[in-house]
């Protein structure tokens, strides 16, 4: 496992077509999808520690609430309500959206400082981290339909149509492989499938393709369903029961994955996260550290995809000790080698493949710009029927989830986390220099 790092904390978002103006014109936000509400989604006015957050939204620990409404008494901020884990949401509106980032920076400052000479320390406190899978850099080619690069959000490319096969392919897996095992899928939500009719939902699961309605398909709608279907064709007789944590174009925070994690059903023993970003500081987020402490978290093991900016600064929930992090290889002429788009490091413990995926998807069209501005009328359109291509550690993580379903099965070990700690011991170190600690777990072996 990766070391251990904990306090801070995060949350989850919602989406509409805006304009990117109002956004912060540092680098960082420069390459941000215009359908990101600045009212939901603001960003790191620092360069240097880039991050995304919620305007407005402050995360305070348990226990700190009553010194943190003293401090702010007067200032606009209202103690909202409390959250899972004893966790307290502070909110207030922004004074201008441009400078929301900043403004909710600045509070934390000055409750920090205004609590620094209290006997237990300074308040706990943290921005409500906006997480959205990672991409490739703003200068690589255009990865999603609207034709822009995502900054902090989607897997590694833009998804593709491919030709379904006749029934779902079972990745060297045995039919009972996975029985027993119960895994969460906490994403986007699912589509309608027919290789999936065994899954479990949530309330308000249901993914969506195209919320704006604009012709063009949301920049992760089928992630959910993708990561389902692979689930299924490494370990077909797992159960997966799907939670809906972010939205159509990939968005949620800490607070929301967290809340979903405090209501899981107690028989979960897995839960996929191919979600993530960066946070203040590079420090762990607060909700899902605090989720991660809790005593439901000690019978289940947590995996999350290590991101998909080809850097080795800490991407979380993936950089937390107690989560399992999977980075992403692919075979080159025999060899493995690292997915050039896979974040990378010291706190990666898993890599599996993650490029040239198949897997269950919607049926739907859509449009596809063919550059960074779209034009409607002469864009052209494909369309899926039911199975698409994609690549991403978001898409590594299920791979080695379900083999650790698979090894429940096979070595009749039903605590997943000493299965996971047997399939860690059976894999080859992965000998490759960006992932130093990390075993290697391939499915088709």
């Amino acid at each position: 496992m990766n070391t251990s790092r904990v306090s801070a904390f995060v949350g989850w978002a919602v989406i509409f077509l805006v304009a990117l103006a109002a956004l912060s014109a540092n680098a960082f936000a420069a390459g941000m999808p215009v359908q990101w509400n600045p009212a939901q989604v603001a960003v790191s006015p620092d360069d240097s520690n880039s991050f995304l957050l919620r305007p407005g939204q402050i995360l305070v620990c348990p226990g700190d609430a009553a010194d943190v409404a003293r401090v702010l008494n007067g200032t606009g901020w209202k103690n909202n309500d409390t959250r899972a884990y004893g966790i307290t949401l502070f909110v207030k509106k922004p004074d201008k959206p441009e400078t929301a980032a900043q403004e909710v920076l600045d509070t934390l400052a000055y409750i920090r400082k205004a609590t620094a000479k209290r006997r237990q320390g300074p308040a706990c406190v943290a921005p409500n981290h906006v997480f959205v899978g990672e991409a490739v850099p703003a200068t690589a080619d255009a990865i999603n339909f609207m034709g822009e690069p995502r900054i902090q959000g989607g897997p590694g490319s833009t998804v593709r149509p491919a030709f379904g096969p006749k029934a779902l392919p079972k990745r060297n897996a045995l039919a009972s492989d996975g029985k027993g095992a119960r895994i969460a899928v906490l994403d986007t939500g699912m589509f309608e499938h027919e290789w999936l009719s065994n899954v479990v939902r949530a309330p308000y699961a249901n993914d969506v393709w195209d919320v704006e309605n604009d012709g063009y398909g949301d920049n992760e709608s089928g992630h959910g369903t993708f990561i389902a279907g692979l689930i299924q064709q490494v370990a077909p007789s797992a159960s997966i029961y799907a939670v809906k944590v972010l939205d159509s174009h990939g968005v949620g925070d800490d607070l929301t994955v967290a809340t979903a994690m405090s209501q899981l059903p107690a028989n979960v023993n897995i839960v996929n996260l191919s979600l993530g970003g960066y946070t203040e500081g590079d420090q762990p987020p607060m909700a899902i550290a605090l989720a991660m402490q809790s005593q439901a978290f000690n019978s289940r093991v947590v995996l999350a995809a290590a991101g998909n900016h080809a850097e080795k600064r800490p991407f979380w929930p993936a950089a937390f000790g107690p989560v399992v992090s999977v980075g992403a290889v692919e075979d080159k002429e025999g060899l493995w080698a690292p997915a050039s788009y896979s974040n990378h490091g010291t706190w990666v413990d898993l890599v599996a493949r993650g490029s040239n995926l198949q897997s269950t998807f919607a049926r739907e069209t859509t449009k596809v710009a063919q550059g960074p501005v779209i034009d409607a009328k002469n864009d052209p359109s494909v369309s899926f029927d039911g199975w698409a291509e994609w690549d991403g550690t978001s898409f590594s993580t299920p791979i080695a989830a379900a083999m650790i379903a698979r090894t429940m099965t096979r070595t009749g070990t039903y605590n997943a986390p000493d299965a996971s700690i047997k399939l860690q011991l059976a894999s080859a170190n992965a000998s490759l220099a960006e992932f130093p600690n990390a075993k290697l777990v391939d499915e088709l072996r």
